[in-house]
């Protein structure tokens, strides 16, 4: 069964998932977002008349013929490695390598470009914009634009949870200034973005550990192209089909189709009745098409994701941004260093008076009751958590053999204690 690959699509009410049927979990965080933030709605409608008006009066520069080169947009990139098991920390080479693939795809230095149909080779498109790894963080310290982050959380799921530090994930840096990328295990997700007009402490992509990069977990997504469709859709493209039945994406030279295409397809294929126009332009980025099988943008595609950065477009402070400067403070702060273990530590074992428990492997442990019970399961002692580093007082039990119970909901503890 093939894997889910979801955009963020506020505008649209939910986001949509690689499988035939709409995932309820995406409709859900899309119900949520309008929900939590009333107005969104009115703020996604204003970009995307911005958008409109803007690509009414702009002619695309590059075009065969046209007379003025356009600017490079260079976007400072921040990624956010968000592991649990040592093989989620992904190394710096492959975010590299990741940023690379992503700077290839929507410069059209991609060798794969051979491969477009001869109908659409003149419609494909460098973009000119470029992605680069961050040199100064928001506090303007040096950084390398990859921070890497151990959390408790084994698995993430579609609700933003790993773009907070109190959720255990970690904090988006300024989206006015820096694309964030957050890195981590989405399970059977591949990734998912939000579009302009979320907001900013949601604002960026998320991507499974699993397709970040040119790897081989997902033999139809194994070479990067993940991050490629979800950039697209932070710059603000539809999927190609509309998310609808023969439906709009808002872009003129991409032709209508009825829905995605599985696959790695060949030929012509033919809805909408489009195929005056080439038939399905299934090699895009924004279908869902096989990494090998995907090679390209449009002409329109490029002018609706640069219409962003034009004067009072909403990711226009990004040019702007400090992230690619010279930083004031030569070192940022390190990164904090994993556990060496993965569970809580009760010592000494056997214990006199005092026994201690380490939480620090999962904070998320603070605030929650204990219980020291007997062989009979009598609460001898109930007492409440109140740090990392927990101490509980055992002087007045007698010898023998106790349990300290907890439940944070999603985890059970149960230790084994001997009083001396």
């Amino acid at each position: 069964m093939m894997k889910k690959l979801a955009g963020v699509a506020v505008f649209v009410l939910f986001a949509v998932s690689l499988f035939a049927q709409r995932n309820c979990e995406s409709y859900q965080y899309g119900k949520a977002m309008l929900a939590q933030y009333p107005s969104l709605a009115e703020k996604v409608a204003t970009i995307e008349s911005f958008t409109h008006r803007n690509n009414s009066t702009v002619t695309v520069n590059e075009l065969p013929g046209a007379p003025v080169a356009q600017d490079i947009i260079t976007i400072p990139v921040v990624v956010h490695i968000i592991y649990h098991f040592p093989e989620e920390n992904i190394s710096d080479e492959r975010v590299l390598e990741q940023i690379d693939i992503l700077n290839r795809d929507f410069r059209k230095m991609n060798s794969d470009t051979v491969n477009t149909p001869a109908g659409f080779a003149t419609l494909a498109a460098d973009t000119k914009i470029e992605f680069k790894l961050a040199s100064a963080d928001p506090k303007d310290r040096a950084t390398k634009g990859i921070l890497h982050q151990y959390s408790p959380i084994k698995q993430w799921q579609m609700d933003d949870k790993v773009k907070f530090s109190s959720e255990m994930g970690d904090d988006a840096w300024d989206a006015t200034s820096y694309l964030n990328i957050w890195v981590c295990n989405l399970d059977e997700i591949l990734g998912y973005a939000s579009f302009p007009g979320t907001p900013a402490d949601r604002d960026g992509v998320v991507i499974n550990y699993k397709a970040f990069g040119a790897v081989n977990y997902f033999s139809q997504y194994n070479k990067g192209r993940t991050a490629v469709h979800e950039v697209g859709h932070w710059l603000n493209l539809r999927h190609i089909w509309g998310d609808a039945d023969c439906g709009d994406d808002a872009v003129d030279d991409t032709p209508r189709q009825r829905s995605y295409t599985p696959g790695c397809p060949s030929g012509i294929r033919v809805t909408c009745d489009n195929a005056s126009l080439g038939g399905d332009m299934y090699m895009n980025y924004m279908d869902f098409t096989s990494d090998p099988c995907v090679n390209m943008f449009t002409y329109g595609q490029k002018q609706r994701m640069r219409s962003l950065f034009e004067p009072g477009g909403f990711r226009n402070s990004i040019l702007y941004s400090g992230g690619l400067g010279v930083p004031a403070i030569e070192q940022a702060a390190l990164p904090k260093d994993p556990p060496r273990w993965l569970h809580i530590r009760v010592y000494p074992n056997p214990v006199n008076n005092v026994v201690m428990l380490n939480f620090e492997y999962d904070t998320r442990w603070v605030g929650t009751t204990l219980t020291v019970t007997d062989i009979m399961g009598r609460v001898m002692i109930r007492t409440k958590v109140t740090r990392p580093l927990q101490q509980i007082d055992l002087s007045q039990l007698k010898q023998g053999i106790y349990f300290i119970r907890g439940d944070k909901g999603d985890e059970k503890m149960m230790e084994k204690i001997v009083k001396m």
